[in-house]
């Protein structure tokens, strides 16, 4: 058996066994708490299919758990990308300045904790486009707008919402290599807005820092870890605003 499909199936034992884990009971509600500050655990598995040479699809599957007992949050999104080649007429424009589109969609299942549970299915369509640094950092931009439609199984039937997102990023390599396992480290950090337009639900208005230290091995998997701090605001209807102190571990399929 190959070492990728070694250490996919043994990550996915992991992946389910904490999902397992993490899937009990308890008597409390965000809509009856005060909770200006919370930690949160999230989990993601990314892989991506070609569709053809250019269009690729992205898909991620994840949980998040929020302490003290407030929800557990299951997820799959998916995403293709489509590469821009046409440029805006910009002399001496070696690429365009829209690098690609992207179009999303994905299921959202909120188990709330005694309260009413919450399903969403999103929609997203947006574009990318990178800022060259002086330093040969490139600065990659996402904007994107985001349709939530979501029930929450109180027979108040669906509701929609649209949010604006935007986020910033950029990812440091490592250069001075002490030892050869330094080769594969990088840093990335990202720096993301949410703009909520119509409201649908919890956590529309937020800030979110998110500083990382990853990992690529040579068959270029990926292991990424993220201390995320999240300026959130109108998250409950009883509750204005929150800070939310994230630990996030990514995964990314090399193949």
């Amino acid at each position: 058996m190959r070492f990728e499909s070694v250490m996919k199936h043994q990550f996915l034992y992991l992946f389910w066994i904490v999902l397992i884990s993490f899937h009990v009971k308890a008597q409390d509600s965000i809509i009856d708490q005060d909770i200006k500050v919370n930690q949160q655990l999230w989990l993601d598995y990314n892989f991506k299919n070609n569709i053809d040479s250019l269009k690729v699809l992205n898909t991620q599957i994840g949980f998040r758990k929020i302490s003290p007992n407030v929800f557990n949050r299951f997820l799959v999104l998916s995403h293709i990308n489509l590469p821009h080649k046409k440029s805006l007429g910009i002399v001496n424009l070696e690429k365009p300045f829209i690098e690609s589109f992207m179009l999303g969609a994905g299921i959202i299942y909120t188990q709330n904790y005694d309260a009413d549970d919450n399903l969403e299915f999103r929609l997203s369509q947006g574009f990318k486009f990178s800022i060259p640094t002086l330093k040969g950092i490139d600065l990659i931009n996402y904007v994107r707008l985001e349709e939530r439609f979501q029930n929450t199984f109180n027979n108040s039937g669906w509701t929609a919402g649209y949010r604006l997102r935007y986020r910033i990023s950029t990812e440091l390599n490592w250069k001075k290599h002490v030892v050869k396992f330094t080769n594969g480290l990088y840093i990335p950090m990202s720096f993301e807005m949410f703009l909520n337009l119509k409201k649908s639900d919890r956590f529309n208005d937020l800030v979110r820092i998110s500083p990382g230290l990853g990992y690529k091995f040579k068959n270029d998997w990926k292991f990424e870890l993220y201390l995320i701090f999240n300026e959130t605001k109108n998250n409950t209807e009883t509750n204005n605003s929150s800070s939310d102190f994230i630990l996030r571990i990514r995964v990314y399929n090399g193949t």
